[in-house]
């Protein structure tokens, strides 16, 4: 009898690991008809493969933001329901931060705080700066190079750099895993060749279905939604930027309070090229700084404080300080 239950369990188990690996075959052969391997790719062929993979595939990705000395880890969770993206995201130290992005909705959710939802289409997970951008276009700012091949979270990784054509912005290296063509590292480097920034990959798990927790989420009820609509005396800035950088544009231009400011109107005036954005910032002058001007930079991110006059201009960005002081400069009121 003994011998017959074991026997018996013994073609249970051998059952299920059948099942379990018929399943592990069908979700790879799955995988592999969503990701068509290619031979002899440019630069800029897989950075476009990069972007598609971003969007379309089902995948969890753990990894570290390097800043300043500080090692964040962090965590992404992406799928993809009826063409519809969905993308969770936590950090995984201290207080709980998590956001969910879903439908053209952002919800917020940190410990300690009320929950709440914004409108927005603007992708914020990580590497979707790289992930967004036209890098067709982006010829004319940058210079593509295949550096070579190397090893990221335990995957063969090509290394694509990409190469200012000038002293205005950063370059940057980004290591795509030649498997499933996903971003696993970016490094945002200086013009004197050193790191700033870097994200990378330290576990990425990529799947033929969607994660069924992750799906879930699609059918719970976020928190409120915040709408923060155009007031009626909502008015264009009173200043205007004479000087861009080579590919950046101007995407807002307008006024609005901050209590900072009392409530007083400031100029606001956000520029990007697609893989940055900047923010300037343009009120009058509350408190004199003991210098014209003031500098603070956190990893690639800098902050420009200038003062002329009754007026202060801030600019806020992943830019050289020689950018933000010559935006700076070029700054005049609208005539």
């Amino acid at each position: 009898m003994k011998l017959r239950l074991c026997f018996s369990s013994l073609i249970s188990v051998a059952l299920v690991f059948i099942s379990s690996a018929v399943f592990a075959l069908q979700s790879t052969q799955s995988l592999e008809s969503k990701i068509e391997k290619k031979e002899g790719l440019t630069a800029i062929e897989y950075l476009q493969l990069m972007q598609r993979a971003y969007k379309n595939l089902n995948y969890e990705m753990l990894y570290l933001n390097n800043l300043k000395n500080t090692v964040e880890p962090k965590q992404l969770i992406h799928g993809v329901i009826n063409k519809e993206e969905i993308a969770y995201f936590r950090y995984l130290n201290g207080a709980m931060r998590e956001s969910l992005q879903y439908q053209g909705k952002i919800s917020y959710f940190e410990q300690g705080a009320q929950a709440y939802t914004l409108q927005s289409a603007q992708n914020q997970s990580v590497f979707a700066n790289i992930a967004n951008f036209d890098y067709d276009k982006g010829v004319e700012s940058y210079e593509y190079i295949i550096l070579g091949k190397g090893r990221i979270a335990g995957k063969t990784a090509m290394a694509i750099r990409m190469i200012s054509k000038d002293q205005y912005r950063y370059s940057y290296i980004v290591w795509i895993d030649t498997d499933s063509y996903l971003p696993l590292r970016l490094d945002t480097l200086n013009n004197a060749n050193l790191i700033l920034e870097q994200i990378m990959v330290v576990s990425l798990q990529v799947s033929a279905q969607i994660n069924p927790w992750l799906e879930s989420l699609t059918h719970q009820q976020l928190p409120e939604l915040i709408n923060f609509s155009p007031t009626s005396n909502h008015q264009a800035s009173l200043w205007q930027v004479g000087w861009l950088p080579t590919g950046f544009k101007v995407v807002k231009d307008d006024q609005h309070k901050l209590v900072m400011y009392q409530n007083e109107p400031v100029s606001y005036i956000m520029l990007t090229d697609g893989i940055v954005s900047v923010s300037v910032y343009i009120a009058a002058k509350k408190i004199a700084l003991e210098n014209k001007q003031k500098v603070i930079q956190r990893g690639a991110t800098v902050l420009y404080t200038y003062q002329q006059d009754n007026v202060e201009i801030n600019v806020i960005g992943e830019i050289p300080v020689a950018t933000a002081k010559r935006l700076i400069e070029s700054i005049s009121m609208v005539k």
